[in-house]
């Protein structure tokens, strides 16, 4: 690999209404799958529907790193003082280190768009810069594309 060529690996199709699986059983089974055919990436890159602390657990199990969003309504604990919802918690241009319940610490990064649509970028890479979490989201784009 060259570290600029994004291809995804794997994917499902989910149907709420016919499906025996959840959208997160999947989301693990394409990770051990992964997991399986050898891959060792420097990151998994995926949608805050899939963000949950499970899921977060899994990849950090694997001992891989993540990088995804979190809803503005997302608890976290920014000061020891107690949880409190992200869009709440001053982030500075250079991301926070927050505690995630049942998690641990992940740092956050608040990007504001020129619209004024607000996003919740969220690693468990604890000295990540903006740089490289910019770079990452670009990856992430070109696979939901």
């Amino acid at each position: 690999m060259d570290g600029t060529t994004v291809i995804p690996l794997d994917f499902r199709n989910y149907n709420i209404d016919e499906d025996d699986k959840t959208k997160n059983d999947h989301f693990l089974y394409m990770l051990d799958k992964a997991e399986e055919r050898g891959f060792k990436p420097e990151f998994v890159l995926f949608d805050t529907w899939y963000a949950s602390v499970k899921n977060l657990k899994a990849v950090r199990n694997k001992k891989w790193y993540f990088l995804t969003r979190f809803k503005k309504n997302r608890l976290v604990n920014p000061d020891n003082e107690g949880n409190v919802p992200l869009e709440t918690v001053d982030i500075p241009l250079k991301g926070l280190l927050v505690h995630l319940k049942a998690y641990g610490f992940v740092k956050v990064f608040r990007i504001v768009s020129k619209d004024g649509d607000m996003q919740h970028w969220v690693t468990d890479v604890q000295d990540m810069d903006e740089s490289k979490r910019e770079d990452l989201a670009k990856k992430s784009w070109e696979i939901e594309e």
